[in-house]
């Protein structure tokens, strides 16, 4: 038998083999696609890197952290500003601020009358040590009234932004679940304008700029937007 003859068979069964392997891998459909198979081993230099599909998400490890998320960003800047406005935040603010106005208008006329009667005063006039004292009894007042002005005007923004943040993350865990993102980073876009400001301004605000490049289509601020029903800036 002439060498060429002998190869032939080799051949055959080569050939027979790779049938089989592929059928094995390939789906039933004949679409030429892989089949399913239960996990992928990848060799390397030093060890074996094997991945598995763990809850629709590419794993490589029983840890969580080592799993392939998805990530999308929001500017919670957009809506939280928007929020902010909503009309029933704006009527408590107003509410407050008449409130604190009445309280602060009795004290500002008691420091306006104490200066017109020490105005009225001669400068050598025995009740003048009085009136100082009057006056700074008065005016620490007045400013114990104004801290707890600037206390109370805080306290209620604090508790209204904190309120919109929440409706905010409430919207993101939404729009989510329907895009199927597994983690959303707040951030500012980097190419977004810079608000003019002191160089402490301007740091802060590329500190928040924690993306230098974001690739189209996960940016999914738009949808959120649309979802608390607010308008996209």
């Amino acid at each position: 038998m002439s060498k060429q003859q002998r190869f032939i068979p080799e051949l055959f069964g080569a050939l027979l083999l790779i049938g089989v392997i592929s059928t094995s891998i390939t789906g039933s459909d004949n679409s030429d696609k892989l089949g399913s198979i239960e996990s992928l081993t990848i060799q390397g230099e030093d060890k074996e890197l094997t991945i598995t599909n763990s809850d629709g998400r590419l794993s490589w490890g029983n840890q969580k952290t080592s799993t392939v998320w998805s990530v999308g960003f929001m500017e919670v800047g957009k809506a939280l500003s928007q929020l902010m406005k909503a009309e029933h935040f704006l009527d408590a603010r107003d509410s407050l601020e008449d409130e604190l106005q009445e309280t602060m208008s009795s004290a500002r006329s008691s420091l306006d009358s104490l200066r017109e009667e020490g105005q009225s005063l001669q400068p050598d006039d025995p009740s003048i040590p009085e009136m100082r004292q009057r006056w700074d009894r008065t005016y620490s007042e007045f400013q114990r009234l104004q801290k707890i002005a600037a206390e109370a005007r805080a306290r209620l923004l604090a508790e209204q932004m904190e309120s919109s943040y929440t409706e905010i993350v409430e919207a993101v865990n939404v729009v989510s679940e329907r895009l199927h993102v597994d983690m959303v980073l707040k951030f500012i876009p980097p190419d977004g304008e810079f608000n003019i400001g002191n160089p402490d301004t301007i740091m802060s605000q590329i500190r928040l700029r924690i993306a230098l490049r974001v690739p189209e289509g996960i940016d999914i601020t738009d949808e959120v937007l649309a979802e608390l029903g607010l308008d996209a800036q």
